[in-house]
């Protein structure tokens, strides 16, 4: 098995963010249900909102995306679930099915630019904004966290080698053609 590539300065892997699917069908009002049941504001479409820990990201109609600590996330599952009893609610833990990166800086945002189609420039792709989109040839899910600029990459766990080798191949190709302008 190959090496683990070296992940640049403004990449680390995050092993300690939780990560939930919540999708429920036919309730008219299940943002604002599911949002109270967690105690954060109803996010907007492909917007996330955080409160006390927890943040509930709108992905799709009647889907959600909830990240937070593992314990957090788990308790709002169960308040979810108990909420939505007498609907069709899908509430998955999908942790351990994800790999997750926080993205740092002018570099993490090129390198999320240089492989995915969003528009990552702060006038468009605004702190709070979240998206399902591509990244080389796979699906992700990317959220823009703060001014830093910082960045929230989450992709299926069997996609993490090929995650982390663009990654670290983006960080070369930088470094190189930084080099060569400078010389």
């Amino acid at each position: 098995m190959p090496e683990a590539p070296q992940l640049p300065a403004w990449c680390r892997i995050d092993a300690n963010l939780a990560v939930a699917k919540i999708q429920i069908r036919d309730v008219p009002d299940a943002c604002d249900q599911l949002a109270s049941t967690i105690g954060v504001q109803p996010p907007r479409p492909n917007r996330w909102v955080a409160r006390h820990g927890l943040a509930l990201t709108a992905v799709a109609p009647g889907e959600w995306l909830l990240t937070g600590n593992a314990d957090d996330v788990a308790a709002a599952l169960e308040r979810a679930e108990a909420a939505f009893r007498a609907q069709a609610i899908l509430a998955l833990d999908l942790t351990h099915g994800c790999v997750v990166l926080r993205l740092d800086g002018a570099a993490g945002r090129s390198c999320l630019a240089a492989l995915c189609p969003l528009d990552l420039r702060p006038e468009h792709f605004t702190v709070g904004a979240a998206a399902r989109t591509r990244f080389g040839d796979i699906g992700v899910f990317v959220a823009h966290l703060g001014d830093a600029p910082a960045f929230l990459l989450i992709a299926d766990q069997s996609n993490a080698p090929y995650v982390l080798h663009l990654i670290a191949r983006s960080a070369i190709v930088a470094d190189h053609n930084r080099d060569e302008i400078r010389s």
